[in-house]
């Protein structure tokens, strides 16, 4: 093979395209997850906000109950009032009077009942407030996280592009036949079908080299290949 050591560095010099490409590739296959964790970010954020709201509703709700209670024992003594009126009866007439104080207990718990309520009810508008609003900010901030990743991945993809045509250049310089082979060897060896030789061993998988493998590719007269990971070596 002429000038095989020529041949081998434009190899070596189109792996650093395939190595570039691979990394960026990495990082655009990222995204997608980065994307969902912001998702998750926000539905978590939501949640938070859902509950409070859920706290605010169910206490408006208990008031409104208490409020129909508190009606329904004014009704009571107002209905027990207009009685005591009408009866001839003493034990009857004793008997309002003890329904209607019942009924004005009952009312006095209910009343101190719904203030302390009504104070809750303010509190808890005040939070759900400021929680909507912290909602809305970071509704946006997430909005302005997930625009950078997307406008970072079309800038990757945008890189990809020029590299894969710089790539396709360069692959015009390099023979052929070893090409094939590199293509062939690059496949399930995170993309890198050739190695340098460093020092006593291989640049890839960092395996120690026969001293044989070392000289030959020291020579270039012949594709020398490492006996651990089969990557064509290259000894500069």
């Amino acid at each position: 093979m002429n000038d095989l050591k020529q041949d081998l560095e434009l190899l070596y010099e189109l792996q650093t395209y395939d190595v570039e490409i691979a990394n960026i590739r990495n990082q655009i296959n990222q995204s997608p997850a980065l994307i969902e964790e912001k998702n998750k970010e926000l539905k978590i954020k939501k949640t938070e906000t859902d509950a409070k709201k859920k706290s605010f509703v169910e206490l408006n709700f208990i008031k409104k109950e208490k409020e129909s209670l508190l009606d329904s024992k004014e009704k009571a003594i107002s209905k027990y009032s207009m009685e005591l009126n009408a009866v001839k009866s003493n034990d009857i007439y004793k008997a309002l009077l003890l329904e209607i104080e019942k009924a004005k207990d009952d009312k006095n718990i209910i009343e101190d009942e719904l203030l302390e309520l009504m104070n809750k009810i303010d509190n808890e508008s005040v939070i759900v407030k400021k929680s909507a609003a912290e909602l809305k900010e970071f509704e946006q901030k997430i909005a302005t996280d997930v625009s950078k990743i997307e406008t970072f991945k079309k800038k990757l993809e945008d890189e990809i592009d020029g590299l894969e045509q710089a790539r396709e250049e360069h692959k015009l310089k390099v023979n052929q036949s070893i090409l094939s082979q590199y293509e062939r060897l690059r496949e399930g060896r995170d993309g890198e079908g050739i190695a340098i030789v460093n020092g006593e061993s291989c640049g890839a998988c960092g395996m120690m080299l026969r001293p044989q493998l070392i000289n030959q590719a020291q020579k270039g007269r012949e594709l020398v290949f490492c006996d651990n990971c089969s990557r064509i070596l290259l000894k500069k």
